[in-house]
């Protein structure tokens, strides 16, 4: 089995950008949006999923991290995002336990990851992350600096748990 223990440490200390989302900022991505100020009243405001990136011009490398959570029955789930120059993105899981939601022109799958193995999401298909385990799902994302993410986007496709 492979570590990436080493990997995600390097990651986390030596990123050039590094992102946090929180419920608040992504409440409105949730199927139950009344759940999720529900939690932001009683919880506060919590910490969904952070990313560090570094560059290698032209491309870039993003370490993803997604606790565990839920909003109602939904599990925590990054914003998700099309490129707007049609430019694929590579994901490797590397811990934990997550699908990825792939949609365009209407259909919609989901990918359930693998630990160490590549998925391809291409060129014009909407993406994002959902941690449908117990621990931090963190995940290496590859992609094209110029792919110019577009997340003014609805997703239909729900990963809950039944």
């Amino acid at each position: 089995m492979t570590n990436y223990k080493s990997t995600i440490r390097k990651f986390e200390k030596g990123y050039e950008k590094k992102g946090t989302r929180k419920l608040k900022d992504i409440k409105d991505r949730f199927i139950d949006g009344k759940e999720a100020e529900n939690i932001l009243k009683k919880e506060g405001n919590l910490e969904v999923y952070e990313t560090f990136t570094k560059s290698f011009s032209p491309i870039k490398l993003t370490l993803t991290v997604v606790n565990p959570g839920k909003v109602g029955k939904e599990f925590y789930l990054t914003k998700g995002h099309v490129h707007k120059n049609r430019t694929p993105e590579f994901y490797i899981l590397l811990e934990g336990m997550g699908s990825l939601v792939l949609q365009k022109a209407g259909k919609s799958k989901e990918v359930k990851l693998k630990k160490g193995k590549i998925a391809l999401i291409p060129e014009g298909w909407a993406h994002r992350l959902t941690n449908t385990g117990r621990r931090k799902l963190k995940v290496l994302t590859i992609y094209h600096e110029n792919s110019k993410p577009d997340y003014n986007l609805k997703f239909k496709k729900r990963i809950t748990k039944k």
